[in-house]
């Protein structure tokens, strides 16, 4: 039981599949040869949030002070947080890190805004626009996208989708001048020229 447990970690294996490799008649079976494991340390057979009784298997036997800790479900939205961080779920994470790199663009953007920077090069870097040219990611349009995004990943898409939207770097007229700057204007806005 504990070579056939072995084989199956890193595949789609569901306890039903196990009992029967075994030779086993149903998964009520396996019982006795899990508690045999679990008394050495090399299974444990814990209650995990959302996903029920769920086998797990040490390739080498743990003591009991190391065996798994009970269940802690996700701090952000109440999932099995026992693959990941203790208390925070990969998906929560992957939102934490996303939303952080949005506070610290948004701060970013504003600050130039505030310096009174007008100029913006967008993400394709062919043309110079104004900062408000609407062909242009803003603050509420890139928010706009990431919410979105993040309730379809709760909604059950794939969470690697979530991505923070980057807002343009703005210039002044006199760094773009310093930099010698040649780029051809934006035929939506028609940004001054430098």
């Amino acid at each position: 039981m504990y070579a056939l447990l072995l084989a199956c970690l890193d595949t789609e294996t569901g306890s039903h599949e196990v009992a029967r490799l075994a030779g086993l008649a149903s998964v009520d079976d396996m019982q006795p040869f899990l508690d045999e494991l679990e008394s050495v340390g090399a299974a444990d057979v814990m209650d995990h949030v959302g996903a029920g009784q769920v086998i797990t298997v040490h390739e080498s036997p743990l003591l009991p002070e190391q065996r798994t800790h009970a269940c802690i479900p996700c701090q952000d939205c109440g999932a099995c947080s026992c693959e990941y961080i203790k208390g925070m779920c990969r998906p929560c994470s992957h939102i934490r890190d996303v939303r952080e790199q949005a506070r610290t663009d948004i701060a970013r953007w504003q600050q130039e805004v505030d310096q009174g920077k007008t100029y913006a090069v967008g993400s394709g870097g062919a043309r110079l626009h104004r900062w408000d040219c609407s062909s242009l990611n803003t603050v509420e349009r890139s928010v706009g996208s990431l919410e979105d995004a993040i309730k379809a990943a709760k909604a059950g898409a794939d969470p690697g989708y979530i991505y923070w939207p980057r807002l343009p770097k703005l210039y002044s007229a006199e760094e773009l001048r310093r930099k010698g700057s040649k780029k051809r204007n934006c035929g939506l806005c028609g940004p001054d020229p430098l």
